[in-house]
């Protein structure tokens, strides 16, 4: 975002045109002294970086003010959490003050199954991020993984009307993390893990199975990858095969770096994947995966290849790397299931199963329309669907 004299609309245009990428561009109209705010938005990191290179070169002095608004609104935090209830009268003050509150949690001690109606736990989400899988850094400090968490945190409430509450955790490793979880439980209705390795992930989930032997109501936990990514990433593979007219059983299917996918694996087992090639390219190096290319329909990319082969498709859904928000329907992006499988948790208040993931896939392959691998974020429809098969099928397991 810019600020320059009324004149210097054609220098702009003129930079915009010889940008290496597409670049967008919106002028308000000037103000009583002539001036005038520009915003610029580019494809990439880099063409704005040309841009703001260019335009300081051939503006000069004219350029009056900059600001890149990624940072402005991060400076004032993303979203604000506000705290709500009437009290406009002297009755709505004493139904919140000491004696009420004895008399509610007088009832809670002797019926603690009573916490989710007699208070407003059931809609409070926590996610959670110990900051090692934050886009495509190395592991951060926990606070520099705020703003990622932000983010997710109101693409999450947006979606599901909930409050989520976005926490990133000093943890020290997946033990500490799970520890955190378990202090943090009695608040929330669930914990949602984000921009957190896998390998953190599935030792977290580990010890909360142990942990449920003695506790007969487990705290309900899903993560970006088992409940987003991998959900998604299944979805958008077998909406290529319908696309190409391949039956499911019938595709030949290589998964490149597998670890990363959580349960992605199963879950194309589980769609009906018959032929399903898991290609670790630290072991096997990137040569034997050009051999096979040519027998294989779609190879679904984890890593980040730097050069795939050519002679198949290929799927990139790198857990780090999704596509732009605008582009969701090119990849699958863990808002995709995440909403819709958080809802059918929490009206089920049970965990989510296999069975449960895999009715989310069948439920968003149901919802893309022709022609598209996925369906866009905004389709109404989304949520709902994807809530709708994973309740069922958490019912049907009961």
């Amino acid at each position: 975002m810019i600020w320059v004299p009324s004149g210097a609309r054609p220098v702009i245009d003129t930079v915009i045109a010889a940008a290496p990428g597409p670049v967008l561009c919106h002028a308000d109209e000037p103000d009583p002294g002539g001036g005038r705010r520009v915003t610029l938005d580019a494809d990439s990191g880099s063409t704005l970086s040309w841009l703001m290179r260019t335009l300081r070169e051939r503006l000069g002095a004219d350029l009056l003010r900059v600001e890149d608004p990624v940072f402005v609104v991060a400076s004032t935090g993303k979203l604000t959490q506000s705290l709500s209830t009437a009290m406009t009268t002297g009755h709505d003050l004493a139904l919140l003050d000491a004696d009420a509150d004895r008399r509610v949690i007088r009832h809670l001690a002797t019926h603690p199954t009573h916490t989710d109606r007699f208070t407003g736990r059931p809609r409070r989400v926590a996610l959670l991020s110990d900051a090692s899988a934050v886009l495509d850094f190395e592991p951060l400090a926990a606070e520099a993984a705020l703003p990622a968490v932000e983010s997710q945190a109101a693409h999450l409430h947006r979606a599901t009307g909930l409050d989520v509450i976005p926490m990133p955790i000093a943890a020290r490793d997946a033990a500490d993390l799970g520890l955190a979880i378990g202090m943090l439980a009695p608040g929330f209705a669930a914990t949602v893990l984000v921009h957190t390795h896998v390998s953190h992930i599935d030792a977290v989930r580990a010890a909360l199975r142990s942990a449920a032997v003695v506790q007969p109501t487990p705290h309900l936990l899903l993560d970006t990858v088992n409940d987003g990514l991998a959900v998604a990433a299944a979805a958008a593979v077998l909406t290529h095969l319908r696309g190409r007219g391949i039956a499911p059983e019938r595709a030949r299917i290589a998964l490149v770096d597998p670890r990363r996918g959580g349960d992605l694996a199963g879950l194309l087992v589980g769609t009906g994947i018959h032929d399903l090639t898991l290609y670790d390219p630290v072991a096997y190096g990137i040569q034997p995966l050009h051999d096979l290319a040519g027998r294989l329909d779609l190879i679904v990319d984890l890593l980040g290849l730097a050069s795939p082969p050519e002679q198949a498709p290929v799927l990139r859904t790198r857990p780090e790397a999704p596509p732009p928000l605008a582009r969701a329907t090119s990849g699958p992006r863990p808002l995709h299931a995440l909403p819709g499988l958080l809802r059918a948790a929490l009206t089920a208040r049970r965990p989510i199963t296999f069975s449960a993931r895999v009715a989310a896939v069948h439920a968003l392959v149901g919802q893309t329309p022709p022609g598209r691998l996925l369906p866009p974020l905004e389709h109404p429809r989304l949520t709902p669907a994807v809530a709708a098969a994973a309740l069922h099928a958490l019912s049907v397991s009961e």
